[in-house]
């Protein structure tokens, strides 16, 4: 796929003081890329192996056996909007984003504020096998509230005028960390995975902790990049190289030794 070509949705800056008055995303204010940014056409930056080719496995622990078990079980849970769990998961969602303003219903076109592509953000959840994780990642991102709204309502550096969506952006490191981890295989199969395990094995938090990473990450690598909405496959792989090159460095005992970790805002 083309660099600068792109399968999502685009939106125009929403500034918070849009957000107080009530300001709701018409149509003129999304473009939509070639393809479904979801299912399908889910911009991802994989990489794709050739047949033959040789892939060295690595041996767990019982520690890291368990560790990542706990992980793919989580990754396979299914969202399901007749849940009350997540249902009251999807309400705190929208709680921490739009602090004080009220949520007419879990299908509402305030969604589209957060960058989903339809009114219902449990339909766009069935398009991926990433549903309910996906979910609990924005969540895990409130960890970090400051950088939370920062990357929400783009309130670092000299914007785009159209900028990535939030939810799509999530949508997209889930998907990427997924697949670049090898978390859905038996075992690691790559040194990236290896390594994440023996994070994991010490931190149970480390796949939420990487996530708020990523997302960080790749906001940073959108501003040095000065990029507007057509290159946002292309920060997706500069942002994916730039993680593997941290993950690998020497020296790298925990995610907290990462140098993009001191993107985090924390309190």
């Amino acid at each position: 796929m083309d660099d600068r070509g792109g399968s999502f949705v685009a939106v125009r800056r929403i500034s918070q003081q849009d957000l107080n008055r009530g300001h709701s995303t018409s149509s003129a204010e999304v473009v939509a890329g070639s393809a479904a940014w979801l299912g399908k056409g889910l911009s991802c930056v994989c990489v794709q192996s050739r047949e033959g080719d040789a892939r060295p496995s690595f041996d767990l622990t019982p520690v890291q056996e368990e560790c990542l078990q706990r992980l793919q079980n989580r990754i396979e849970v299914v969202y399901d909007s007749s849940s009350p769990e997540h249902q009251e998961a999807l309400r705190a969602l929208w709680d921490a984003a739009f602090p004080g303003e009220e949520l007419c219903g879990l299908v509402s076109e305030q969604w589209k504020a957060m960058g989903w592509q339809g009114k219902d953000p449990s339909t766009d959840f069935r398009f991926s096998s990433i549903s309910f994780i996906l979910l609990m990642d924005f969540l895990s991102l409130l960890c970090d509230t400051r950088s939370f709204q920062d990357l929400l309502l783009k309130q670092d550096g000299d914007r785009a005028m159209w900028e990535y969506p939030f939810a799509v952006a999530g949508v997209n490191i889930t998907f990427m960390l997924i697949q670049m981890l090898d978390l859905e295989a038996v075992k690691p199969q790559t040194m990236l995975g290896a390594t994440f395990l023996k994070f994991l094995a010490e931190n149970e938090s480390a796949f939420d902790l990487l996530y708020c990473i990523t997302f960080k990450l790749m906001d940073h690598q959108w501003l040095t990049m000065r990029a507007s909405y057509m290159d946002f496959n292309a920060v997706m792989k500069a942002t994916r190289r730039q993680l593997e090159t941290e993950l690998l460095q020497e020296g790298i005992k925990r995610l907290e030794d990462l140098p993009s970790y001191n993107l985090l805002k924390r309190y």
